[in-house]
């Protein structure tokens, strides 16, 4: 009997790690798909199609410098923060808007911590 809830107690933590560590993976965004929508945007609003190649080109480029930086330090970010700031099935999906949200979080904790 008590090999039979050993062995349950192990699945049941083996099951546990795996989902914690499946929630706090990495997510994966199609930037691609975010910045030739927001260039297209852009570029209709403008009616210059340069300027559609540039604002992709400018945007591919912040959203690769953003998921870098949230690669670097995705260990040290507090999961509540990640809980309410990572959400690629919500709003546009975007590194960058992301870093936006988790520095806000940030301020307001410092600023808390000062009152």
């Amino acid at each position: 009997m008590k090999t039979k809830s050993r062995f349950a107690l192990a699945a049941a933590i083996m099951l546990f790690a795996s989902v914690a560590a499946a929630e706090d993976s990495f997510p994966n965004l199609d930037t691609q798909k975010h910045c030739r929508a927001r260039a297209q945007a852009i570029g209709q609003t403008m009616g210059d199609r340069q300027v559609t190649s540039q604002t992709f080109d400018s945007c591919m480029n912040s959203e690769r410098q953003a998921r870098a930086a949230l690669v670097a330090a995705w260990k040290d970010i507090p999961q509540s923060y990640k809980t309410s700031c990572v959400k690629p099935d919500v709003y546009s999906p975007s590194y960058e808007e992301w870093i936006s949200c988790l520095e806000l979080n940030i301020d307001v904790k410092i600023t808390r911590s000062k009152q």
